[in-house]
């Protein structure tokens, strides 16, 4: 690690290559159905309207239904690209005549949380720079989940991990696959919470459990996360489109203004709070990662992960 630290972007860049590699594996370890890049082509194939790079939105009968589906970066996982890209499309969704967004992944990942091989990357350059530039990047994404006023209905199609699994706490209604599986090792990433997580999972699944999630990196299986509140309900994988479609569908038939009014009599409530603990995290995290520290815990996680291959 000090020999990473003192010689800068070459050995960094060579254990990013490694870790990226690494990733991959982590995820292939763990996944019970191949990855279908026909699924990926013909998902995009379908759209006309709306093209976006790492995301695929599909404007349909009442909802609109954006599906992560990264080039930029790995598993679905989020930088300010991806981000960007969501934020665009809840907000067209949010002016148009949709009366939900429905959320979900293509492939067999629905999101591996923040992509650290592209922060690593530039934090050679100008490390407190790039902590601000990327914890803004994350308030703004969180943000825009806070301040979305129709219902957001998430289906979780596969692992759930870091920031991909704490934007859940700020959807309306998360159904999962059975063998979709939820974890925010923070404290291995050498950050801390995001996501408003530090606020959300407590009120959800208590402080205990909540620490053990956010402290010592518990993986949930969806069965978990069901019984602790974090997800509504578990579909069995040969079926889990259709029982999410045939819900979404009766969902769409509900009038538009009572699902927002009805969203933001549950919502509002907690909104300034939500807002506070997102600003709180994002400083949070400037400072750790604009700090000789958090760089430190960093290259460590990226060793280990390479050691561990």
């Amino acid at each position: 690690i000090e020999a990473l630290a003192a010689n800068g972007t070459t050995n960094i860049q060579t254990s990013v290559t490694g870790v990226t590699a690494s990733k991959r594996r982590f995820i292939d370890d763990r996944r019970d159905q191949p990855f279908d890049k026909r699924l990926r082509f013909s998902v995009r194939q379908t759209e006309s309207a709306y093209r976006y790079r790492d995301i695929v939105v599909r404007k349909q009968d009442g909802f609109t239904h954006v599906l992560l589906s990264t080039k930029s970066s790995d598993n679905n996982s989020l930088n300010p690209e991806v981000m960007k890209e969501v934020q665009s499309a809840l907000n067209t969704a949010a002016a148009d005549d949709s009366k939900l967004v429905l959320l979900s992944a293509v492939g067999s990942v629905f999101c591996c949380g923040l992509d650290f091989i592209y922060f690593i990357r530039r934090l050679t350059d100008d490390r407190k720079r790039e902590s601000t530039k990327m914890a803004e990047a994350i308030r703004n994404f969180v943000n825009t989940f806070i301040q979305f006023k129709k219902p957001i209905i998430v289906a979780v199609n596969g692992p759930a991990i870091g920031l991909g699994a704490s934007i859940l706490s700020l959807c309306d209604v998360v159904w999962a696959n059975e063998k979709a599986w939820f974890q925010t090792p923070y404290t291995t990433f050498g950050q801390s919470p995001d996501g408003c997580s530090s606020l959300t999972f407590p009120r959800i699944m208590g402080l205990a459990s909540a620490n053990e999630m956010l402290f010592s990196g518990r993986k949930l299986t969806a069965q978990e996360a069901c019984a602790k509140g974090l997800v509504s309900q578990v579909f069995w994988p040969g079926t889990f489109t259709q029982e999410v479609m045939v819900r979404i569908k009766e969902l769409v038939t509900c009038n538009s203004v009572v699902l927002e009014e009805s969203k933001a009599l549950v919502r509002n409530i907690m909104k300034v709070d939500l807002e506070q603990a997102n600003d709180k995290e994002c400083e949070a995290l400037k400072k750790i990662w604009g700090s000789a520290q958090g760089m430190d815990s960093m290259l460590k996680y990226l060793q280990r992960k390479i050691d561990e291959f």
